[in-house]
């Protein structure tokens, strides 16, 4: 049976930085991924299509590339080959992943297998970003990664889970003609989540949710191993109000944490273009606001405001990002049954 799935985002984020640690810039353009799919049995399927990413302003696409994925589904099980369910589906915290890699390195190749049971879920993948082959004067890239949640449970009034989260970033490579040894850069989180919910109009749910953070990078080349080691506490508090209303109120604090992949408001090194080649802030303490308000413009279509300004205590300086995201995830089968879903940033 043929089905047509049409994903697209339309994006505007504005960062208004004007600091040491990163800077300010606008991201403003869309995303489209038609996509031809085909249930080869009730628990198999595979679809392949054009990913497309245009930013305004610039005359090119910013990326046109081919998607494919073979997908199995079985009860709660889900295993997918090629284009994986990447980015903002992998529910990682913003201190091991960026948000805006959702705009600016939206698709993952490789495999992934997730699981969704009452009291324990799990998503684990593996994103090939760099293949090196024979005499390649580069190295082979990794990136990995696990996002589970433990001990889940719930209630008409209470949720409760553990979650455990961990990203590894590997370079290395026994082919290629760099002879400069590997990297294995892993992160990882744990922490708790507590919510409560409400028959208020007006609130829907408090919940708190506190993890603790920590980074370990180790070089290696030959006897040499170098190694080192940073961490941080991100405590949220938040609320889900009417009307599709979100509002978490965010504490950092970190010593010497970095991540490639994180956000950059949770770096202690410096990301931008004047000074992160030797900047960096060993301490980090910031207070974090992030309201959400989402809006239903038509079945399958959302339209998403988001602001986030912060405070940092330690250069007493307070700015702030804000954008609006469009998004559209439906998919249509070919003999009159339509089947809709969605997914927001």
């Amino acid at each position: 049976m043929l089905y047509v799935k049409i994903q697209n985002l339309n994006f505007m984020k504005n960062n208004e930085y004007s600091n040491v640690m990163f800077d300010g810039y606008t991201l403003f353009g869309y995303q489209l991924n038609p996509q031809l799919g085909y249930q080869i049995s009730k628990h198999l399927s595979i679809e392949g299509g054009i990913f497309i990413a245009k930013d305004f302003g610039n005359r090119n696409f910013t990326e046109v590339s081919p998607t494919f994925s073979l997908r199995y589904y079985k009860n709660n099980f889900k295993m997918i080959f090629g284009n994986i369910d990447g980015s903002l589906n992998h529910q990682l915290i913003e201190p091991l992943y960026n948000f805006e890699r959702v705009i600016n390195n939206r698709l993952e190749y490789g495999a992934q297998f997730t699981l969704n049971k009452k009291r324990f879920d799990f998503d684990a993948w593996v994103n090939w970003l760099n293949m090196i082959y024979r005499s390649s004067n580069e190295k082979e890239k990794i990136f990995g990664g696990l996002s589970a949640n433990f001990f889940k449970y719930q209630n008409e009034k209470w949720e409760f889970r553990l979650p455990v989260q961990g990203v590894v970033v590997h370079e290395g490579g026994q082919i290629d003609t760099l002879n400069t040894g590997s990297r294995s850069d892993v992160n990882y989180a744990a922490g708790i989540v507590v919510s409560r919910k409400y028959r208020s109009k007006i609130i829907k749910n408090l919940y708190l949710d506190a993890r603790y953070v920590v980074r370990a990078n180790n070089y290696f080349a030959g006897p040499v191993n170098i190694q080192s080691r940073g961490s941080g506490f991100l405590g949220n508090i938040g609320m889900k109000a009417a009307y599709q209303t979100d509002i978490m109120l965010s504490y950092w604090y970190c010593d010497d944490y970095y991540n490639e992949f994180g956000g950059d408001l949770y770096s202690s090194k410096s990301r931008t273009v004047a000074y992160s080649s030797y900047y960096s802030e060993r301490i980090r303490e910031l207070l974090i606001l992030r309201a959400t308000k989402k809006i239903d413009l038509a079945k399958g279509v959302k339209l998403t405001l988001r602001v986030e300004p912060y405070y940092d205590f330690r250069d007493a300086q307070f700015e702030y990002s804000y954008g609006f995201y469009i998004s559209i995830d439906e998919k249509f089968w070919l003999k009159n049954k339509l089947v809709t879903s969605s997914i927001e940033p």
